[in-house]
């Protein structure tokens, strides 16, 4: 067989995917935040990633969650690892009146 194509195989066998998710409980808004954090070389190669739940949401937090999408998935194996985004959806809480 091709190495080429071993190589390939041995990509997408070796990418998982892998998802976190926190619920803080209180009642969600409609406004949601996206943001792409970026890593290299797997999470490896930089700091950590930090996202201002703060500043996306002055109100509160209701949850996030961070995860990989097809599109950053596809970055990951495109690139082999040296670019790996991650994209991370903050869901405003409710503002109690």
């Amino acid at each position: 067989m091709n190495r080429r194509l071993l190589a390939v195989l041995a990509c997408l066998a070796l990418a998982a995917c892998h998802s976190v998710r926190f619920d803080t409980g209180r009642p969600a808004s409609p406004r949601k935040v996206e943001r792409t954090i970026h890593f290299t070389f797997w999470g490896l190669g930089n700091q950590p990633a930090v996202v201002d739940l703060d500043a996306a949401c002055p109100e509160g937090v209701a949850r996030w969650s961070s995860r990989s999408t097809a599109g950053d998935w596809f970055a990951s194996v495109l690139t082999i690892g040296i670019w790996s985004p991650r994209t991370v959806v903050i869901e405003c809480a409710e503002v109690s009146r």
